[in-house]
């Protein structure tokens, strides 16, 4: 998918050096680690389908972009 180790690290909690063992098998992950991987790159992969559908939605003027640098309504 393209996701640097360092962000994959950050996203679970640990040290970028560690998933690089686990990944070329220097080091045998805990149980559960492969599940909570997979967890994260579905939510990666589901943000990116998101901003995607976004993209191609405002490209196609079906609706105006959002301002950039826009807060909350009301905010002052």
């Amino acid at each position: 998918m393209g996701i640097p180790q360092e962000r994959l690290a950050l996203e679970l909690r640990v040290d970028r050096s560690l998933v690089s063992r686990y990944l070329r098998g220097l080091r045998k992950p805990p149980d559960g680690f492969e599940e909570r991987v997979h967890a994260t790159l579905d939510r990666f992969e589901a943000a990116e389908r998101a901003a995607e559908e976004a993209r191609r939605r405002v490209l196609a003027g079906d609706e105006p972009p959002a301002a950039v640098g826009a807060g909350p309504k009301g905010a002052a």
